[in-house]
């Protein structure tokens, strides 16, 4: 026995000597030829559909996880396109966002996957149709929302919502002030009735403060939220970007640029749904000019941050990462992703092939454009941070959900034999989900709920060990909400 034990501790340690060269992870070119991508929108429903919107060639897609591009662009006559959102349970439902330069600008959907398009901005009453964001409703593809920014004169409305897929959209700025030219908007992903936007500062008059609004009515009525983020008229501060976690909907991750000082702006989280605003810049290259032009909370996280930065000098910026909710801040830049780069765009494809994607956009230098993708390869399975330590189960994304949810687990090691099982409010067994030996760190599985009815229901994960004759080492339920 002790004679198996060293020659297996011995082959270990060859491995880990083999591989160790590969370091933790990196970054490498998936896109190359579409220039600056200023979008990218992972599928949830099906993470190996890519969508990508390009400022100068329009939207391109991947179904391959990243492997092989195509340029999608049939229906859509402007093709600088600033922004991209797909839907949580629909990979067919797409929605991008041209600038206000050139032909036909505006919203732009597609229900093919991206197939065939069509511009949609009937209701919208801007001089300058200049499209920043997009958010879909995480729970019904036909509800969306969109920010509008006219750079040379205030928004007339700024933000807009459609529930019948764009054929009309509707101002929705009840309880907006003055200040109407909004850059960002994100919802909730377990309640699409709680929304978030953030606005930039008056052109006019040059003056601000930005402010950060939430919604918990869909949009029907906002609330100023901006309780520790700065308050100033001399604070022209755009709020950039919003992400919100899907594990702890309270906590909020935002961007702002730090356009005039340096007292204020950069990296702001809450942890109460918005009620206090802390700052947290410690680790980033914080001056005069920094640009949060993205940021992400990683799926089921509620503590590990991505951001992308840019600047006027394109020095040190890039990604951005932190596992302390902010707290401090290290550079994740390495490989092909060079911290001259600006990143306007991040998403993360959950599951056994973890992958963080960027949109990056250097404004002259072709390397620096294109999708990055952020890889784990073997080492990195042992030593990278992005691999669980920890069983985890986690909260099925969408919830309320129609009639398609995916459910992500966590195992520590591969080959372990994983089995979810679907329970009603009576406890009463539906479905096995899954039930076989995961080969991986885990998992994202899809539940189709079409057969059922409106309800509450149950996922439990029972996860064994082959090795200690199978043994359960892990269990765990957790509710989920079918609303039809």
């Amino acid at each position: 026995m002790k004679k198996v034990i060293f020659i297996s501790l011995l082959a270990v340690i060859s491995l880990l000597f083999m591989f160790a060269d590969a370091g933790p992870g990196s970054w490498t070119v998936s896109l190359s030829s579409a220039g600056q991508i200023w979008g990218v929108a992972v599928a949830p429903s099906n993470p190996q559909i890519i969508y990508a919107a390009s400022n100068s060639t329009g939207m391109w897609k991947s179904t391959n996880g990243g492997l092989n591009w195509v340029q999608i662009n049939t229906g859509i006559s402007n093709l600088i396109l600033q922004c991209v959102a797909v839907s949580q349970t629909n990979a067919n439902v797409v929605m991008c966002g041209s600038t206000n330069t050139g032909t036909n600008p505006g919203v732009y959907r597609s229900s093919d996957g991206g197939a065939s398009w069509n511009r949609i901005v009937t209701g919208i009453t801007e001089t300058n149709i200049n499209i920043q964001a997009i958010a879909i409703d995480p729970v019904n593809p036909n509800t969306a929302y969109c920010t509008v920014f006219d750079g040379v004169a205030n928004s007339t409305n700024g933000i807009y919502k459609t529930t019948d897929a764009g054929a009309l959209w509707t101002p929705v700025t009840s309880g907006i002030g003055l200040i109407k030219n909004f850059l960002a908007v994100a919802v909730n992903p377990l309640n699409p009735n709680t929304i978030y936007a953030g606005t930039s500062f008056n052109p006019v008059t040059s003056t601000g403060p930005a402010v950060l609004y939430k919604s918990v009515n869909g949009g029907n009525l906002w609330t100023a939220m901006s309780n520790g983020l700065p308050s100033l008229s001399t604070d022209v501060k755009p709020i950039r970007q919003i992400s919100i976690s899907s594990s702890d909907t309270s906590v909020v991750l935002l961007g702002q640029f730090v356009n005039t000082d340096t007292l204020g702006g950069g990296m702001y989280v809450t942890t109460n749904g918005g009620a206090l605003w802390q700052k947290r810049n410690n680790g980033l290259p914080v001056a005069v000019g920094l640009l949060p032009r993205s940021c992400l909370i990683r799926p089921g996280s509620s503590s590990d941050f991505f951001v992308g930065l840019g600047n006027s000098t394109n020095t040190n910026i890039g990604v951005f990462r932190s596992t302390d909710q902010g707290l401090s801040w290290q550079s994740f830049n390495n490989g092909a992703m060079v911290n001259t780069y600006t990143v306007r765009g991040l998403d993360f494809r959950a599951g056994a092939d973890s992958t963080l994607f960027a949109g990056v956009a250097h404004t002259t230098l072709p390397a620096g454009q294109g999708v990055f993708e952020y890889s784990l390869p073997l080492v990195g399975i042992i030593v990278d941070p992005m691999v669980p330590l920890n069983y985890s189960l986690y909260q099925n994304y969408p919830n309320p959900f129609n009639p398609v949810t995916n459910i992500h687990f966590d195992i520590i090691k591969p080959g372990l034999n994983v089995k979810i099982t679907i329970y009603d409010v009576t406890g009463k067994q539906l479905s096995t989900l899954l039930n076989k030996t995961v080969d991986s760190f885990g998992e994202t599985v899809s539940f189709n709920a079409s057969d059922l009815s409106s309800g509450i229901y149950f996922y439990t994960i029972n996860v064994t060990d082959p090795d200690n004759g199978f043994s359960s080492v892990y269990t765990d339920t957790k509710k989920m909400i079918l609303l039809k």
